[in-house]
């Protein structure tokens, strides 16, 4: 599944209901894959780095679903 965020695109790969890969691409470039955690800790870093105190305070961080954390925070980074 894939889902255009702006100026970047987000994909993941799901094999019998578990996400096993997360995707980013950035303005054409080619596709990044990561691991769910690698993606959510990746989000929590530019959430820290680049967001404001408030939308870092609105992310709700779930450690049981990494790719809900992972796409709330790209989306909280944005």
């Amino acid at each position: 599944m894939s889902e255009a965020i702006s100026a970047y695109s987000v994909e993941e790969r799901v094999v019998q209901g578990e996400t096993v890969w997360v995707a980013i691409r950035a303005r054409g470039a080619e596709w990044s894959w990561l691991t769910p955690s690698e993606a959510a800790r990746l989000g929590q870093q530019w959430v820290a780095k680049y967001g404001s105190q408030e939308a870092a305070g609105s992310v709700a961080y779930d450690d049981d679903d990494a790719t809900q954390l992972a796409n709330a925070e790209l989306l909280a980074a944005e």
